[in-house]
């Protein structure tokens, strides 16, 4: 990272040091007053959450984003009494909230760890306390897209039902980094601040890849996504944020609702295993793992097949490759080019382990570094062991 990036990270952490320096005793104290809730005490805990979610997908921490939104998950059902803050609730929230801030300082290595299992914990508990209707499609896969088709963001089922609840209306907000934000001598961090006085941010997202490279014509323009939830009606949200109403999309909840399941089919699949050459991608309660032993060389067409099945999934992929497992110049654009995919649909991409020697040692003779990797938004972890 760059001394600009040093400085943002080091934001977040003290930030998140700050909201989580009394969880423990507020986990406690909720726990205490079990159904007779204390609502203020429920919230602050929420914002926690929320807000160090927030700050994981503008930096693109994939692993920090997606424990606290499985946090937020449980601690809006607590909010809205759907879950009574028993011993076994708040002593989850707890394991939850201390690895939480343990990847925080670990930054940008963070996405190596592995962190399915109290994933898969905590959602398990949300799912028990829904109801069987709910449960049924809570991770269904709802696409979130621009009025020409684009999908911005993919949002689970449960967490837009949360986001919308009590009559908020969703909007997808269009920015543009150099003119809307810079230009105006504010930065991103500012906008989410801005919006979050006025309702809630269920998910933002830089798209970098618009810039292209020096071949491409010029473009003078950064979009910066933000899904935004807010009581504020379509016909005055454009003077909330000095923005031209026509980036300001109101999404059809009546539409979404109505979109078929088979949206993610791998997903709503209890399990599933795809071949694609040497790779096996298997789907199993809710979770994508990509496999490649270490006797069948990294075949770059069969990877890229395979990552795409991994993405339509909706939820994120798991690499599990064998430690001698061979990759050559092609699989590593591959990989290089996975990683910015599911980075720009905010899905996170990981390895279960270090990535096999073979990739960094095929990167590095072909100038690839973990410097060129954080220049184009990826974690150094994709191809270089910590």
């Amino acid at each position: 990272m760059d001394q600009m990036d040093d400085e943002i990270m080091a934001m977040f952490v003290e930030d998140t040091r700050e909201h989580l320096a009394d969880i423990e005793s507020a986990l406690m104290d909720m726990e205490r007053d079990g159904a007779d809730i204390d609502e203020e005490l429920v919230n602050k805990v929420f914002r926690a959450a929320h807000s160090i979610k927030g700050g994981a997908g503008f930096l693109n921490l994939g692993n920090i984003r997606d424990l606290a939104h499985k946090l937020e998950n449980l601690l809006h059902m607590v909010r809205s009494r759907e879950v009574a803050p028993d011993t076994r609730v708040v002593n989850q929230l707890l394991a939850g909230f201390d690895r939480l801030l343990g990847l925080v300082e670990m930054g940008p290595a963070s996405d190596a760890e592995d962190i399915s299992g109290l994933l898969a914990d905590l959602s398990g508990l949300t799912a028990e306390h829904l109801a069987p209707e709910e449960r049924a499609k809570a991770a269904d896969v709802v696409p979130i897209a621009l009025p020409g088709g684009e999908v911005v963001f993919s949002m689970d089922a449960l967490s837009l039902r949360q986001g919308v609840s009590g009559g908020k209306n969703l909007y997808l907000v269009e920015y543009d980094l150099i003119h809307d934000v810079q230009a105006r001598g504010k930065t991103p961090l500012d906008v989410i601040n801005t919006m979050e006085a006025s309702g809630m941010i269920l998910d933002c997202r830089m798209e970098l890849a618009v810039v292209g490279d020096l071949d491409a014509p010029p473009v003078n323009r950064i979009p910066f996504y933000v899904l935004f939830a807010s009581i504020v009606e379509p016909d005055i949200v454009s003077y909330l944020f000095a923005l031209d109403a026509s980036r300001i999309h109101p999404v059809d909840l009546s539409a979404l609702a109505a979109a078929p399941a088979a949206e993610a089919p791998a997903a709503a699949a209890a399990e599933s295993e795809e071949v694609f050459g040497p790779f096996a991608l298997r789907i199993a309660d809710g979770r994508a793992v990509l496999r490649l032993d270490g006797n069948a060389p990294a075949e770059a067409a069969a990877a890229r097949e395979a990552f795409l099945a991994g993405l339509a999934h909706g939820a994120g992929l798991v690499m599990d490759f064998a430690p001698g497992v061979q990759a050559d110049l092609a699989m590593v654009q591959v990989l290089v080019s996975a990683g910015r995919t599911f980075a720009a649909r905010g899905l996170p991409l990981a390895h279960q382990s270090a990535p096999p020697a073979s990739f960094a040692a095929t990167a590095r003779r072909a100038g690839i570094t973990p410097d060129a990797l954080a220049a184009v938004g990826l974690p150094a972890q994709l191809l270089f062991a910590s």
